[in-house]
């Protein structure tokens, strides 16, 4: 029942906040938050309404109050338009939970499938761990490991080989994860009769990536940069590793390009003398030859044209 002086009713309490996707993580984050300020019981039915003339009803509401402000402060503002003129925390609270609440064995069938798919792919070693290990900790939320008040030790056996398999079952999945440079750790890992707990596993990737990268340090740069010219794709062209502005199928050649198969570009016309293998931009016919061209004459190099020759060893050069 107390509250101190100090609290704001509007300051933002969990994040994210409340969405119809992230019910689970956003519930434990407001039951956690609420606990550490002593306010659980306010939303659990611990602490229940006071009949209105018990001397304990004042600070009661003042509490219950404070504790719907945070609620409705840590969701959408779409979904606090629904909750808006609610004044019973436990019955914000249950409301939300029966509308986006999915069930455990939804979630736990999500998680398991988003377990076994991912990859680790571009992601560094330590990433890839840190993401399994989230949805690894969202499965032991909603299956907790179970336990054993017994005297007998026969189910205290049993138990440590449930959480046996459950340890090589993620080791498994994080093998399968990885990229194919790991491929002898999971070799070396799978042929053990005893596998170790995940944390070794993961100490003995971290390892091998250190050598990795000790042996070529610009290894895992360069293949992250092939992997990402690879995306590109010429519009033009259609092939992948140059994109539509680089493109010699497009812009036939560069200017002096005299490379041997330079005729298997792509042909153009030029719209100022007609010949083929050229554009108006580099028409010898209109802006002359070039200084350093062999046949470059000053006084024949006229901005409207060249003489015969020139115009000859022109389509030769660029191709018809």
């Amino acid at each position: 029942m107390y509250l101190h002086p100090n609290k704001n009713p509007t300051a933002p309490f969990v994040s994210p906040v409340l969405d119809v996707n992230n019910f689970q993580s956003w519930y434990r984050f407001m039951t956690t938050t609420l606990s550490a300020k002593n306010k659980l019981q306010f939303i659990d039915g611990i602490a229940t309404e006071p009949d209105k003339k018990d001397p304990l009803y004042q600070t009661w509401k003042h509490c219950n109050d404070m504790a719907v402000s945070w609620i409705s402060h840590s969701v959408s503002p779409s979904i606090r338009q629904s909750i808006l003129w609610m004044d019973i925390a436990e019955a914000i609270q249950n409301d939300l939970k029966s509308r986006y609440f999915q069930g455990d064995h939804m979630c736990i069938s999500y998680l398991q499938l988003e377990a076994s798919s991912t990859r680790q792919g571009e992601l560094t070693v330590i990433d890839f761990f840190t993401n399994l290990r989230i949805i690894w900790d969202e499965i032991d939320n909603f299956r907790p490991d179970p336990t054993c008040s017994c005297l007998t030790k026969c189910f205290i056996g049993m138990i440590g080989l449930i959480n046996q398999r459950k340890s090589e079952d993620r080791v498994m999945q994080f093998l399968r994860g990885l990229n194919e440079q790991y491929t002898n750790v999971k070799s070396h890992v799978l042929l053990l009769d005893h596998i170790p707990p995940i944390s070794k596993i993961f100490s003995y990737v971290a390892q091998q990536k250190r050598q990795i990268m000790g042996n070529n340090p610009q290894s895992e740069i360069n293949i992250k940069i092939i992997a990402s010219n690879m995306q590109i794709t010429c519009n033009y062209y259609g092939k992948s590793g140059h994109n539509e502005s680089i493109c010699f199928k497009k812009n036939c050649f560069p200017p002096n390009y005299e490379g041997k198969n330079s005729r298997n570009f792509v042909k153009r016309t030029c719209t100022h003398c007609g010949k083929n293998g050229h554009t108006i931009d580099v028409c010898y016919k209109k802006h002359g030859l070039p200084p350093r061209h062999k046949f470059f004459n000053n006084k024949a190099n006229s901005v409207n044209g060249t003489n015969g020759k020139h115009e000859e060893k022109q389509e030769h050069d660029v191709g018809d």
